[in-house]
């Protein structure tokens, strides 16, 4: 096996092995390539860090995205407050830079704050499908492995993961 196939693609070639197995007579056991089954438990091991790396690439993303709003907002509000004072001359422009100023300032607050919810909830999001695929991997693997090196006798009471959908 290649090390690039990601975790779902290496559960399906296990889940292949376990279903090609060959059938031992008078029983409900199979024999499986144990070679076949180490290899691909090795590639998951592998594909494992790169899944995380995936995921934290997600979040720094997301500080990135986050840091880039706040520096524009910053700039927004530096701009405003530059634009004030230019106009600090006259009353009745006075009033109106302050008006703009509070409006600017407002809105890019709530442009920063919108962007930083939205990508929280994207962040989030995509790290608790992660974590779900992951879990669920994990106690397929569990399984898988009970499967394999429980005796004969308890072998009989376990049974193989079932696939969502199916």
């Amino acid at each position: 096996m290649q090390n690039s196939y990601s975790i779902q693609e290496l559960i399906d070639a296990l889940d292949d092995v376990v279903n090609s197995a060959t059938p031992v007579p008078f029983g409900k056991k199979s024999m499986v390539d144990v070679g076949k089954i180490s290899e691909i438990i090795s590639d998951m091991r592998m594909a494992l860090p790169m899944e995380i790396r995936q995921a934290q690439k997600v979040v720094e993303d997301k500080n990135s995205i986050v840091g880039d709003a706040e520096r524009e907002a910053e700039s927004i509000i530096r701009k405003a407050e530059e634009r004030r004072n230019q106009l600090i001359d006259e009353s009745e422009i006075l009033k109106e830079a302050r008006r703009r100023a509070t409006e600017v300032i407002g809105s890019a607050e709530a442009q920063c704050s919108d962007l930083r919810a939205s990508t929280d909830a994207f962040a989030d999001k995509m790290l608790m499908r992660i974590e779900e695929l992951l879990q669920r991997d994990l106690n397929d693997i569990r399984i898988l492995r009970q499967n394999i090196t429980a005796p004969v006798s308890q072998q009989s009471s376990v049974q193989p993961p079932e696939k969502p959908g199916v």
